[in-house]
């Protein structure tokens, strides 16, 4: 049994950054990572425009304007978004324009339709204006050969949307890691298969295959292996050979059915470590064949989730460059006092929430056995408590991670 961190280094350390690429629509790029560096072919905006409705406009004509005594310009046309003016902005005229038209020839302001008076053929302008007031120049968003995107970004809504403002159909991004997802055991059905005594429905291997896509990867499930050697030993074999990361859980831990750890030596996985000094999650089996990652979670849900989530969801994001491999973490106060009984350390489940007197606090979402899934569902974030911290008194500060997506609650 090794540390955590220990555990955390070696994952990490046999990881390495996924350089396939595929191009694919714009519209599927919404959480898919960029394999190149974005530049911009042109300016955002393309030309000069307005940012308001109102009337283009020489500075100088309406310096001194006022409602008392207002600058009478006459209007020369009016201007929408899709076309440019036919002429140019002299002293004492104006231009009628609506919001994102291109700004004529002459004029250097808009003034807001707000503060004028018109009558079609003149407006009367009832404030002063300064040069540049309510213009978006060219280039002003992003412009032309600037770097919009590096490689690796991970690709949110606006991204996809600046991408498509800058003429992008299609992306350059990286392939998705392709994760295969393995349940393990007699005991072990289908949702769809009736409940019998001595049977367990398949709750993990839907939960992994959730996180696994949520970091970003291509999660594939692969069913339910018997507790039967041969059968067993073929699907790892297969599993391993068509995927960059295998997960199974189920058939880590001691019992006289547990065969995967040795079954992994048997098909030429190099085991780096059969157990981590951590609560949930003790029995976890991880080793490398070829570039291919093995990961033996334990079959309890709770912490096949939990070890999912501290060791192959940084796996995962570093396969597809991200330059930080951890959930987000923060610290708040404890609402209560919180104990633990050993030196592993512990990943415990908990709800982040507004504080009555202002601020966040954190509370556990109860009983924290490893087979108490609706404790994890009703969880927004793990309390962590490290090795040497045995209590926690109600209003100490404790190290919280939130899950992946998951907003800040509201203060």
């Amino acid at each position: 049994m090794i540390p955590f961190l220990d555990a955390l280094r070696i994952v990490l350390e046999q990881t390495r950054f996924r350089r396939d690429t595929e191009t694919v629509p714009l519209i599927e790029g919404f959480e898919r990572h960029l394999a190149e560096d974005i530049v911009a072919r042109e300016n955002i905006p393309i030309a000069d425009n307005s940012a308001m409705d109102g009337y283009a406009v020489r500075a100088a004509d309406v310096a001194g304007a006022t409602p008392e005594r207002p600058a009478v310009l006459d209007v020369l046309e009016v201007l929408a978004a899709n076309r440019p003016a036919r002429g140019s902005v002299g002293t004492g005229q104006a231009m009628k324009i609506m919001t994102g038209a291109p700004i004529p020839p002459g004029a250097d302001a808009v003034v807001m339709v707000e503060h004028t008076q018109g009558d079609g053929r003149r407006v009367s302008v009832l404030r002063p204006v300064q040069q540049g007031d309510h213009l978006r120049m060219a280039g002003g968003d992003i412009a032309q050969g600037a770097l919009a995107l590096r490689a690796g970004t991970r690709l949110t809504p606006a991204h996809v949307g600046m991408l498509a403002a800058l003429g992008y159909p299609e992306l350059p991004v990286l392939r998705r890691p392709r994760v295969g997802i393995l349940a393990t055991g007699d005991e072990i059905i289908e949702p769809a298969a009736p409940l019998a005594p001595g049977k367990v429905r398949n709750a993990n291997s839907y939960s992994l295959c959730g996180l696994a896509r949520q970091a970003g990867a291509e999660a594939r499930l692969l069913g339910i292996a018997p507790d039967q050697r041969d059968a067993l030993k073929s699907v790892l074999d297969r599993g391993l050979a068509e995927h960059d990361l295998l997960i199974t859980s189920g058939g880590v831990s001691m019992g006289d059915f547990d065969f995967v750890k040795p079954l992994a030596d048997e098909i030429g996985v190099r085991v780096h470590f059969r157990a981590i000094a951590i609560k949930p999650g003790k029995p976890v089996v991880f080793g490398t064949r070829g570039d291919a990652l093995f990961f033996g979670l334990p079959g309890n849900p709770v912490s096949s989730m939990v070890t999912f989530l501290q060791l192959v969801h940084p796996v995962l994001l570093k396969m597809l460059g991200n330059a930080t491999t951890g959930l987000r973490t923060l610290h708040a106060p404890a609402a209560h006092a919180i104990r633990k009984g050993d030196e592993k350390r512990h990943f415990m489940r908990a709800v982040l929430f507004p504080a009555p007197e202002g601020g966040l606090q954190v509370r556990l979402t109860g009983d924290q056995g490893s087979g108490i899934l609706s404790s994890m569902g009703s969880a927004n974030c793990l309390v962590i408590l490290d090795e040497q911290t045995t209590q926690v008194a109600a209003g100490q500060p404790v190290e919280v991670q939130l899950f992946d997506g998951e907003p800040l609650p509201l203060v």
